[in-house]
């Protein structure tokens, strides 16, 4: 998968690539890996809390700036010099751990009821799956540009998530097609209880009455409002 396929890659050779270039030991790259969690936990939490629940923002708009941001951070974590503008990196790419969420938000979405325990089953399979494909791809990536860029591998990560931006503003621009369409074919809204139309024309409820009346006449019914005023005269 696009969206959970780099972050397996990127784990198996980052240590490798801080060590690498800033001579990073077990110590300096856990306080980053810490570091980089709390900051996901952050825009996660701001991304649901702010973005979902309170702006009611689009899940797809919300996966595509998930992935957006994951795009940029590999173009500032590859060509970073120093380790503050590497660690400026993780701000970047605050809103990175969102993808997922925003993921199964849709396809929850999309299937019925009964299918959810399917789709879940298909996702847990395919994360499962994932090390094994993205493993080895950034290991060969990694030693293959390690002396001419060893960001390369980052840049990479990035390049497998332009689909999922482009997939994400896909199901936007159909979720909002469908929408449109539905409001248009929607049923047009009754008149109001105190007026009925004939014709086209409002009419009021005197005229009604009266035309009661006299229809009832014509077709030989009974009115009995009318036998009323029969029986006084």
């Amino acid at each position: 998968m696009v969206v959970i396929g780099p972050m397996h890659g990127e784990m198996v050779v980052m240590y490798l690539f801080t060590r690498f270039r800033f001579n990073w030991d077990e110590l300096d790259f856990s306080i980053f890996s810490t570091y980089n969690m709390v900051t996901s936990l952050i825009g996660t939490g701001i991304s649901v809390g702010l973005f979902s629940h309170l702006l009611k923002i689009d899940d797809a708009i919300v996966g595509l700036i998930s992935s957006m941001s994951k795009v940029l951070s590999s173009f500032v974590y590859t060509f970073a010099k120093t380790p503050l503008v590497f660690y400026l990196g993780s701000i970047v790419e605050i809103f990175n751990g969102t993808s997922f969420i925003a993921m199964r938000s849709i396809a929850s979405k999309l299937v019925p009821t009964e299918e959810l325990g399917k789709v879940n089953s298909l996702f847990g399979v395919c994360e499962a799956l994932m090390p094994l494909v993205y493993g080895p791809m950034y290991s060969a990536t990694y030693a293959a540009t390690m002396e001419t860029m060893p960001g390369a591998f980052l840049l990479l990560g990035g390049g497998l998530t332009v689909p999922a931006v482009i997939i994400f503003g896909w199901m936007y621009i159909q979720h909002r097609r469908d929408a449109k369409e539905l409001r248009t074919n929607s049923d047009p809204e009754k008149a109001p209880n105190d007026e009925k139309t004939q014709n086209g024309t409002a009419v009021q409820p005197e005229q009604l009455q009266t035309n009661s009346i006299l229809g009832s006449q014509f077709l030989g019914i009974e009115n009995a409002a009318f036998e009323m005023e029969k029986y006084k005269l």
